[in-house]
């Protein structure tokens, strides 16, 4: 009987989620943000977790970055288990294979927007050219040295999407990265998000409560009250109107998805 090497398991499949559960204590009462949650995404996968406010889905994007502990269950990034990972083992795996972006960009308002992608990464003869490519890629080159307040709310995303890529992350996670933007800039940032995974086969998955967002994920999950209702795959066609029509199906009690 042959067995798959864990390497092979962590190249292909580099999120991995079993039965998470976290309860936070709210005054007298416990309140469950996750309830008993699986997920698997595959390599160069874009997956969009929706739902309202309150239905666990940043507790759960916050538990696959190492940032939220679980209670129970299993979250296994690049086939490491978080959990193993002692506060100063988990810094350093996050730092180097998970790219986290936020709606709040994070940058650093004293640095040009090159060393604000150069932060993340250890200093080696290769950084410069990975921070230019990278900088060309993301259409940021004649900005490279500009500080922040200089650029444009979908410029800072497109620096902040630079810097979670710069030390080549086995995953990206996303929450929320429309949030701050206009209609026109935040989209610019969905397809860019989508090129990335086409072209790089980069693994995302993005936190959204907006239909105009999730629409340019390959599948969607919705959660409500902390559990998992129903997931469904994209068109190629980008409708938002689908995506809506679709997540609201799945909010109806007698509607019954397969995952």
């Amino acid at each position: 009987m042959s067995s798959t090497h864990p390497s092979q398991v962590s190249v292909e499949i580099p999120l991995q989620v079993e039965a998470v559960v976290k309860t936070y204590r709210q005054g007298q009462s416990d309140v469950t943000a996750l309830n008993g949650i699986d997920l698997t995404v595959r390599r160069g996968e874009f997956v969009a977790i929706m739902g309202a406010s309150g239905s666990g889905k940043s507790t759960l994007l916050h538990a696959l970055a190492g940032l939220t502990d679980v209670d129970s269950g299993c979250v296994r990034i690049d086939g490491q288990d978080l959990a193993k990972l002692s506060d100063t083992q988990l810094t350093r795996f996050r730092g180097q294979r998970i790219g986290l972006v936020f709606q709040a960009f994070n940058l650093i308002p004293s640095l040009s927007a090159e060393d604000n992608i150069r932060l993340p990464a250890a200093a080696t003869a290769q950084l410069d050219q990975k921070v230019h490519d990278l900088l060309e890629r993301l259409g940021m080159l004649p900005r490279r040295t500009h500080k922040p307040e200089a650029l444009s709310g979908g410029e800072q995303q497109r620096i902040a999407i630079a810097r979670a890529l710069i030390c080549d992350p086995a995953i990206l996670l996303a929450d929320e990265p429309t949030g701050s933007l206009d209609s026109v800039s935040g989209q610019e940032i969905c397809q860019l998000l989508r090129t990335l995974c086409d072209d790089q086969q980069r693994t995302l998955v993005m936190v959204t409560h907006e239909p105009h967002v999730a629409m340019w994920a390959d599948r969607v999950v919705v959660l409500k009250d902390g559990k998992q209702l129903a997931a469904f795959t994209n068109s190629q066609l980008h409708d938002p109107q689908e995506v809506a029509t679709n997540y609201q199906q799945a909010l109806r009690p007698a509607a019954e998805y397969v995952l």
